[in-house]
């Protein structure tokens, strides 16, 4: 009786990140519309082509604000049901959780732009024996250089640290499941070229640097990926990525096949990756959206191919809106199926295989100038053929967001 109280009663605080991280995108994409502003402005009048720039329009930008900055802070209670994403012996717990979340821009008038991200939640469970907090940050600053309107080059630097429990079988052998102390730092340059009003591509290339606690999974990252942006009229746009991994670990050994530790050998692991992405404004006005994702990965280690997988994803977002509303529903489907490793015993044994189900319902009313009250409830399930890596998590939310730009 007294779980089912609590379950009832703590409606719980929201994992802003998501609704937050998507405001600001929005906000920046119309900063960037309007600082490229190229017609009527206050003040401005119709010139001929190949007249120059207008010296009124060039006065009435010149006078707008060159940097913005938001903030949002959030705080708030809810209830998990499996901290430890275990299929027996599911660990419970009410929580609160709180975070804060700092965005900078410099409007691109010019030749240079500049933006700023930083984000940080922890998270304290009441009754968790063996997980009682959870804590994550990530911080990106991304300067930037157009040399042309249609040319734009960048150089995102991201440090990132994470103190969580995670599923990790899908790359570990003995631990399934585990909590990690995560922490890393990657940078490289991105060039963008819109060829086209409707069309753009872009190459990037990283090197990150991962470090774990326990320094098991120390290692060294490098990606190369590109991406082509197609603008579908007015109300959509499709992309496709590309992208490859290089993974160096620092001490991990390759396994046999059998899935013993090779003594004098060091794990590599290379990934390929396809994706696809849709991204539909349903209506003039913008109140009905929709994002919707697939892909294929191919994960790959240079010894036995014990660690090889290759995964099938999809996931669909719809979102509506208005003045004081913000609804939002999502799902995500993935498939793993390994190569090497197999369960149970026999002459012929299956392949494991791996299904992964997410679903998320987020709900939004602003209530006050700044202040916005939120729910959202989260469901994730884990189904295998090996039992042992099954669970099913529920997490509900209720809290409330402070907001402030200028």
């Amino acid at each position: 009786m007294e779980l089912v109280a609590t379950r009832c009663t703590l409606f719980i605080f929201t994992q802003f990140v998501t609704a937050v991280s998507r405001i600001i995108i929005t906000s920046l994409c119309a900063l960037t519309a309007w600082g490229r502003i190229d017609a009527a402005a206050p003040g401005t009048s119709s010139r001929p082509a190949g007249a120059g720039p207008d010296p009124s329009l060039a006065a009435w930008l010149a006078a707008q604000p060159k940097w913005s900055m938001a903030t949002a802070v959030e705080a708030g209670f809810g209830f998990k049901d499996n901290l430890l994403l275990s299929s027996i012996a599911e660990e419970r717990s009410s929580f609160a959780r709180g975070g804060m979340e700092v965005l900078v821009l410099r409007v691109p008038t010019g030749t240079l732009d500049y933006s700023l991200f930083a984000q940080a939640e922890g998270t304290r469970y009441f009754s968790g024996r063996t997980v009682k907090d959870e804590a994550t940050a990530w911080f990106q600053t991304e300067p930037a250089f157009r040399p042309r309107a249609d040319w734009k080059l960048a150089l995102p630097l991201t440090a990132y640290y994470s103190d969580r429990v995670f599923d990790v079988s899908d790359t570990e052998v003995e631990r399934l499941v585990a909590e990690l102390k995560m922490s890393g730092v990657k940078a490289g340059p991105t060039l963008r070229w819109s060829f086209h009003p409707a069309w753009w591509i872009e190459t990037q290339a990283i090197a990150e640097r991962k470090r774990y606690e326990d320094g098991a999974n120390d290692g060294r990252v490098r990606e190369g990926a590109m991406r082509l942006g197609w603008s579908i009229g007015k109300r959509a746009e499709a992309r496709l990525t590309g992208a490859q991994r290089w993974r160096d670990f620092d001490f991990r050994p390759q396994y046999s096949a059998a899935g013993r530790e090779l003594a004098g050998t060091r794990l590599k692991i290379d990934e390929r990756e396809v994706e696809g992405r849709l991204d539909v404004k349903w209506d003039e006005a913008a109140r009905w959206r929709s994002t919707t994702r697939g892909g294929v990965l191919h994960y790959r280690d240079n010894g036995s191919g014990f660690f090889n997988f290759r995964e099938t994803k999809i996931d669909h977002e719809l979102e509506w809106s208005d003045e004081r509303w913000l609804v939002r529903l999502g799902g995500t489907v993935r498939r793993i199926d390994f190569g090497v490793q197999t369960v149970g015993i026999g002459i012929n044994p299956p392949p494991r295989l791996k299904d992964e189900y997410s679903g998320e319902l987020r709900l939004e009313r602003k209530i006050a100038r700044g202040w916005t009250a939120l729910a959202a409830y989260e469901w994730e399930r884990s189904r295998s053929n090996d039992r042992i890596v099954s669970y099913v998590v529920n997490e509900v939310l209720l809290g409330v967001r402070w907001s402030w730009e200028r």
